[in-house]
């Protein structure tokens, strides 16, 4: 099922995403105080106890159930399910008014080596509001087999994603006409009407996008979420810290934090829901079992 799924289309609307029409008098104003992502973005900054979450990993492994799965799998899973119950969380804002997108698409760098040499593609996996950790993962897992990972340059590539198509021929475009192109774009996206195609190959137009700085050994970075498209939201997660901790009793327990970042839209909802929505992926993400089932109750965007 897809966020708002069987809503007919009204005036206003768009092909990607439902204008949400019960926004407050301060919502309403502040996409026109607030014209950029730039102007409005939130950085948040936290640390996610893994401890368990490792445990279950090498279980799933183990037990063959989910044997190549992964900390960044649980996270993208995590983002899912949170979007099924925090809906609000996966608005946008185009022209000075707020969307509900209707899908879930998550975007994620791939590279397709691991030397200086080796180019970057990127996936873009849809998502059902009920998919389970396992779903999650085959999404996953069915984009990236499908990328040809000996083939380090994209150009070279004979087996291009559409991406891939799509990059290298924008890229083979002049510089001083590239500047129009993307000026022509970006106004046909602020009125509704970029090419479907453009739209469906955009990592720039996602639920979510996500970078997993741990993979290189390194911190998470606070990144920008593009003026170009209708990202809302981009996180990243880091190297991991082990810790020996405390307990009331004066009992020492080893613990591993996660390292996140993420950055976020402050015109697409309120503070309340990111904190609500923040709460609930890292409880996810520390007990990624509560993943395994569908989501029984999900939550559609009130939008009217």
């Amino acid at each position: 099922m897809k966020p708002l799924e069987g809503r007919k289309r009204r005036r206003g609307d768009r092909y990607d995403g439902f204008l949400v029409r019960n926004v407050d008098p301060m919502g309403t104003l502040i996409p026109f105080i607030m014209k950029t992502k730039t102007d409005s973005w939130v950085l948040l900054d936290d640390k996610i106890d893994i401890t368990h979450t490792q445990h279950f990993m090498r279980s799933m492994r183990s037990s063959g159930e989910i044997p190549n799965i992964s900390l960044y799998q649980i996270v993208f899973a995590s983002l899912v399910r949170t979007i099924a119950e925090v809906p609000e969380v996966n608005r946008f804002v185009q022209n000075g008014r707020i969307y509900a997108r209707n899908e879930i698409k998550g975007s994620m760098v791939v590279m397709k080596g691991m030397s200086k040499e080796s180019e970057r593609t990127t996936i873009m996996p849809r998502f059902e509001l009920e998919d389970t950790l396992k779903d999650v993962v085959d999404r996953i897992n069915a984009e990236i087999d499908a990328i040809d990972r000996e083939q380090k340059k994209v150009r070279e590539d004979e087996n291009k994603t559409g991406f891939d198509k799509l990059q290298t021929a924008l890229s083979a475009i002049p510089a001083f006409l590239l500047f129009l192109v993307f000026d022509t774009l970006k106004l046909m996206d602020r009125h509704g009407v970029l090419p479907k195609g453009l739209n469906k190959l955009s990592p720039f137009h996602s639920s979510f996008f996500i970078t997993n700085m741990g993979s290189i050994g390194t911190m998470p970075i606070y990144h920008h979420i593009y003026e170009f498209g209708t990202l809302s939201c981009f996180g990243a997660i880091g190297t991991i810290d082990t810790v020996y901790e405390f307990d009331k009793n004066g009992h020492r327990h080893r613990k591993v934090y996660l390292n996140t970042k993420f950055v976020a839209d402050e015109r697409a909802t309120d503070g309340f829901i990111y904190a609500l929505a923040m709460k609930k992926f890292k409880t996810y993400v520390s007990k990624p079992e509560l993943l395994m089932e569908p989501l029984k109750n999900i939550v559609h965007d009130k939008i009217d």
